[in-house]
């Protein structure tokens, strides 16, 4: 039995050893085959991202290049490339190829528009932030930043000559302006000096052949928002409504169909409560006295874009608020002399504004010190204009003290017609 008994323990341990041994064989050969796998589809991978990256870079250098790549060989693989348009986005499509695998990577692009900062000047001249005034987000001038008291920055501020007074000299001024969000110089970032709004123009008149209203030219609109999603418009001159022909109320949608209302050779009068996506377009101005839109009296959404947070003690995006409008104005945005925003104190705006050739301003230098004008969106201007005036201590002797809030949706979506650059910015990567 000893005999017996020894030979089926090594008999066992054979069959224990070989089946071992079969599944250590079985699983090195899954190894490898795993191994071989990720290795091509990563190289699929690979392949299909540098195709993605060397069309961006065509696109970088020429934002018309539309070509693409047609089985590109790439070390043992190739790559097929092509760029379409939705109309808004500019889609990049990547498929690479590694023997029997293949990878795709969809990259979406839109240009990138002007409504970047919460305020911008390209030229800042002897226009100052004071003491009273609060931007939430960034900033930017395109020559010094002036500054007469103590204003709080939140956002990054970018400034191509520097600071006046000098950082060095601001406390011998009794200036304390506060960069919370961090200060550099040196910094470009250029707009066009005389943007024609020619594209909105052309959309305002195909509009006309949809039944709208909303192109004008030789004459001064007032308009009148509505929270129903109606406008009431009129036609005139001059800021006295009462001179104005017959008031119409239309829907927004019947009125603008393709969401743009131009004037052209007229300034615009406007306040209201904005139900929708609109753009206002002040242009063609043969002078100073056209091409600029007056505030009469707050101009808002239905619901505010921003909304404050207290549990991090910052602005954060309103999901709930969907509506959009664009002020674009070929020389002025002006807070208009008028009794309600006078007495009222406060002029609450929502709104992404952009002057090409001017700023944002109050109409009449004249003004009391007011109170605070509230502006939750953008303000880009090719100048600083004046919206309070200060004594030397940087108090308030007229206008209002500004507290921007950056609408933080302009980052990727932005009213109907504004501006953009020549140059696309990156919204999403799929992969």
């Amino acid at each position: 039995m000893g005999g017996k008994a020894s030979i089926l323990i090594v008999l066992g341990f054979a069959l224990i050893f070989l089946v071992i041994g079969y599944s250590f064989g079985g699983l090195t050969n899954r190894a490898v085959d795993n191994s071989v796998n990720y290795f091509t589809k990563l190289s699929a991978y690979n392949i299909a991202v540098s195709g993605v990256n060397m069309a961006l870079n065509e696109i970088f250098i020429d934002p018309t290049w539309n070509n693409g790549y047609s089985n590109l060989a790439i070390g043992e693989g190739a790559v097929n490339v092509g760029v379409s348009s939705n109309g808004s986005e500019l889609i990049v499509t990547s498929v690479g190829t590694y023997y029997n695998e293949t990878s795709t990577v969809i990259v979406k692009l839109q240009a990138s528009s002007f409504a970047k900062y919460a305020w911008y000047a390209g030229n800042m001249s002897s226009k100052e932030f004071v003491t009273g005034d609060t931007i939430w987000g960034p900033l930017h001038t395109e020559s010094k930043l002036n500054i007469g008291g103590s204003p709080v920055f939140w956002g990054k501020v970018t400034a191509l000559k520097g600071m006046n007074p000098s950082e060095k000299n601001l406390e011998k001024n009794g200036y304390y302006p506060e960069f919370h969000g961090g200060y550099e110089s040196g910094v470009s970032v250029e707009i066009p000096t005389n943007y024609q709004f020619t594209d909105q123009k052309a959309a305002a008149i195909d509009g006309l052949s949809s039944g709208g209203a909303s192109y004008f030219t030789g004459t001064d609109v007032w308009l009148t928002f509505n929270a129903d999603g109606t406008v009431t418009y009129r036609t005139g001159s001059g800021s006295d409504s009462s001179t104005y022909s017959t008031p119409i109320t239309q829907s927004l949608s019947t009125f603008a169909p393709n969401n743009i209302i131009y004037v052209g050779f007229g300034n615009v009068y406007t306040s209201g409560t904005v139900k929708g996506k609109i753009t206002i377009a002040a242009g063609e101005s043969s002078g100073s006295g056209h091409g600029n839109v007056y505030l009469v009296d707050d101009l808002v959404y239905t619901q505010p874009p921003m909304i404050w947070d207290p549990s991090i003690n910052n602005y954060v995006v309103n999901e709930a608020s969907t509506d959009m409008l664009g002020i674009l104005a070929s020389n002025n945005v002006r807070i208009a002399n008028t009794t309600a925003n006078v007495q009222d104190k406060d002029i609450n705006l929502h709104a992404a504004i952009f002057a090409a050739q001017g700023g944002f301003e109050m109409e009449d230098k004249s003004i009391p010190p007011s109170g605070t004008l509230k502006l939750l969106g953008s303000a880009v201007a090719a100048k600083e204009e004046v919206v309070a005036l200060t004594d030397k201590w940087g108090n308030i002797t007229n206008g209002y003290i500004r507290h921007v809030v950056y609408d933080e949706r302009m980052l990727t979506t932005i009213p109907p017609y504004f501006p953009s650059t020549d140059q696309f910015e990156i919204v999403s990567w799929f992969e």
